[in-house]
């Protein structure tokens, strides 16, 4: 069997939890301050690096992380590389720093509503962890972006799941299918 098709399986079922790819659409999306944000369905094979919604589907976001991970087999099939994956993250194989900047441009961007550089974000951030302490969870916010758990949580993990998905289409919009 071919080893480049072996390691391509093996990719595709280690990146299984992994985020997908954006519907086709030329709609600008409107963020919750109604400033129109950049247009975010960016095809991966159109040369722009392309960019989460907020409401895409699990199997939509999967197919975008897919598009990259395939890049990193393709450019590193025998994973030689070591070491954590972009930001710190730990890679499902390990890709040799090469592999990582060729496919650099195939990595997904956070929702535009989500994103640092969007000029809301960081009080939507804000709001977002009062959202979550006012259902019961017990948060602090760390920076922009982040939170850590304060103290122990009292309420059960899936409720807590369920209060972030809540809070976060509250206070960031983007709609769900």
């Amino acid at each position: 069997m071919n080893p480049r098709l072996v390691i391509g399986a093996a990719v595709l079922l280690l990146s299984a939890c992994s985020q997908a790819a954006p519907a086709p659409s030329n709609v600008a999306s409107l963020q919750s301050s109604g400033v129109v944000a950049p247009s975010t369905a960016v095809s991966p094979s159109d040369g722009e690096q392309p960019r989460l919604r907020m409401d895409m589907t699990e199997e939509e976001k999967k197919r975008l992380h897919d598009a990259h991970t395939a890049c990193l087999a393709e450019n590193d099939p025998n994973a030689t590389g070591t070491g954590p994956g972009p930001g710190g993250a730990l890679r499902p194989a390990q890709y040799s720093d090469e592999a990582w900047k060729a496919c650099a441009k195939k990595w997904p961007l956070p929702p535009w509503e989500m994103d640092s550089r969007n000029p809301t974000f960081k009080d939507n951030w804000h709001k977002n962890v009062q959202c979550l302490n006012s259902r019961g969870m017990k948060v602090i916010e760390t920076e922009p972006g982040s939170w850590t758990y304060d103290g122990e949580q009292t309420l059960p993990h899936d409720q807590r799941l369920q209060i972030e998905k809540d809070c976060e289409q509250e206070v960031f919009g983007g709609g769900r299918r």
